[in-house]
């Protein structure tokens, strides 16, 4: 194998790694602390303080892995995570526990994405050669995350251990998982996995985006913080939802959510394979629309089994296309500039994250079940909107800038 064929093998495998710990304490996380005797709004304001945490630091990291080695950015967001278990597994108690959600962002990160750390990553993807699909390593990428995801979630309603133990054992999964992640970060080759991109006097200006790179991050933002929001009301409170809405145990739930991970993961791989990129941006839009009824549908659905049916429609629309969003976001802006794109797309949709815990745990203290899933399907279709209005006028094959080589070449191959 040649260095550089190395990479995304290394990266998948490190987010298939990290999508195991996340799946499972995504399944048992709320129901675990329910159980423990938190309230809606606790669970809703620690998640939420997580989310800001992953915020500040991702808008940090984003310029910084233009600069820096990304290889070291990420070995240092791995050895963060795997340090921040630590003092739950020798002390249990909320403050340890509260380390492990603002550092790792137990409980609430949702596809093996390293965090913070995630423009790093997206980095080192967006430098490799074009393979004849030009999105393969981006969705290929998420695909493994996701199918972790439904593995650590499998184990979760498989294991179903009394909630202390429970907690105890995603803890522990998180700090050696994250060491295994480490590993696998210091084994990138050399020069792609770590030469810094150009001392910055050797780039253009930072601040010297053209109008029509502006109008796209900005639309990007809007797109994002939209979309965010809805994610924010729903995903990371899902299992709780079931719990009070259907009477769903820990250990049922975690096994739908087994098969909704499962579900976006092959979707995340067929479209990795397509191999046309001009109808890419129509396809994701197309998903994201199926997965927009859905999420409106949810909340109307009487039964348990309907239920658990369009959540999984509505999250493998979700979640599938992330890795393809991701290369798009890259793709609006020059190449010394994709850490800073890719910075702005994650830390937009998490900014918007932060306050959907904390709502859904105000209205459910309110005991009002379904309208933080009423309000993430509003904000789903507003987002799809800014989605069409983002790709129609920045399209793929349009030389604006020399970051479209994610579709020039791609149509060259």
């Amino acid at each position: 194998m040649r260095p550089l064929e190395g990479i995304p093998v290394l990266l998948g495998l490190a987010r298939g790694l990290r999508g195991i710990v996340q799946g499972y304490l995504v399944a048992c996380f709320l129901p675990d602390l329910h159980a423990l005797g938190w309230s809606s709004l606790q669970m809703g304001g620690a998640l939420s303080g997580g989310l800001l945490a992953d915020f500040l630091l991702t808008l940090c990291m984003g310029p910084v892995a233009d600069r820096i080695s990304p290889r070291r950015l990420l070995m240092a967001g791995e050895m963060a995570n795997a340090l921040s278990a630590l003092p739950f597994l020798l002390h249990p108690a909320p403050l340890s526990l509260a380390i492990a959600i603002f550092l790792a962002g137990a409980g609430q990160r949702s596809n093996g994405s390293p965090g913070p750390w995630a423009p790093s990553e997206q980095v080192l993807l967006a430098r490799l050669p074009l393979p004849s699909a030009p999105f393969f390593h981006f969705g290929t990428n998420m695909a493994l995350g996701l199918l972790g995801m439904a593995a650590g979630a499998f184990l979760s309603g498989t294991l179903n251990p009394a909630p202390a133990a429970g907690l105890r054992v995603g803890l522990s999964g998180l700090l050696l998982l994250s060491l295994g992640s480490f590993l696998l970060a210091a084994l990138l080759p050399g020069p792609a996995g770590t030469e810094p991109r150009p001392k910055p006097a050797a780039l253009p200006s930072p601040a010297r985006l053209s109008s029509r790179e502006k109008r796209r991050l900005v639309l990007l933002v809007a797109t994002n913080i939209s979309g965010g929001l809805a994610l924010g009301l729903v995903d990371p409170v899902i299992a709780y939802w079931f719990l009070i809405r259907f009477h769903a145990g820990p250990g049922e739930t975690a096994l739908f959510l087994a098969l909704a991970y499962l579900s976006a993961s092959l979707v995340s791989a067929l479209l990795a394979r397509m191999g046309k990129s001009r109808m890419m941006p129509e396809t994701v839009l197309a998903i994201s629309a199926i997965s927009f009824v859905a999420g409106l549908l949810l909340p109307l659905s009487p039964f348990l089994g309907p239920a658990v049916l369009l959540y999984t429609v509505r999250l493998a629309g979700i979640k599938a296309p992330g890795g393809i969003r991701q290369a798009l976001a890259l793709s609006l802006v020059p190449p010394h500039r994709t850490g800073l794109a890719a910075g702005l797309h994650l830390s937009s949709l998490q900014a918007a994250q932060i306050a959907g815990p904390l709502i859904a745990g105000l209205l459910w203290q309110a005991r009002d079940t379904d309208t933080p899933l009423i309000l993430a399907g509003s904000l789903a279709g507003l987002s799809l909107f800014l989605f069409l209005v983002l790709y129609r006028s920045a399209r793929l094959g349009e030389p604006s800038s020399a970051a479209v080589g994610l579709s020039q070449n791609a149509e060259e191959a």
